[in-house]
């Protein structure tokens, strides 16, 4: 069990960090991320861009407090990618709260993988931003750099809890 969390908490630390992006609204927010995503796995972004609309079709993955998953299948990559990104402004995103996103956690699953295991990756999400500590360390940073070591460390608080 302590095994498969830490190989899903591996797939949590973002691939990409992209801070201060500007994007008027949730789809340009969207091509922004698929554009990084495809660029770094060789994968089209129109197919990204599309399974992303699909899946806020269903509902807003807003969670609320400013922030957003927003996740999808995808064919050619053989584990989840994630992808973080910060807007420059908030973004209205149908939240739970109401209130607009300025935090994105993108999330690609292969198609073909392990449905436990994208579940399982969410539930993981949903621990790490409900860690008051780590949102606080995450907004502070300004660089890429120390973006990623705040998830580090709050990965890591993660894994050490369960």
């Amino acid at each position: 069990m302590k095994a498969d969390i830490q190989r899903i908490a591996a797939w949590l630390q973002p691939k990409d960090i992209l801070l201060d992006v500007h994007a008027r609204d949730r789809s340009q927010a969207f091509e922004v991320a698929s554009s990084g995503i495809a660029l770094l796995h060789g994968l089209n972004p129109a197919v990204i861009h599309r399974a992303l609309l699909r899946r806020e079709q269903i509902g807003s993955t807003g969670l609320g407090n400013g922030f957003a998953i927003p996740h999808a299948g995808v064919e050619g990559i053989k584990q989840p990618v994630t992808l973080f990104m910060r807007t420059r402004a908030p973004i209205e995103f149908a939240a739970k709260d109401g209130k607009p996103v300025s935090e994105l956690l993108f999330i690609m699953a292969p198609t073909d993988g392990v449905p436990n295991d994208h579940l399982q990756l969410l539930a993981l999400v949903a621990q790490l931003f409900s860690d008051t500590e780590f949102r606080q360390e995450l907004k502070a940073q300004t660089h890429a750099a120390g973006a990623a070591a705040a998830f580090e460390t709050g990965i890591a608080r993660v894994v050490a809890s369960a």
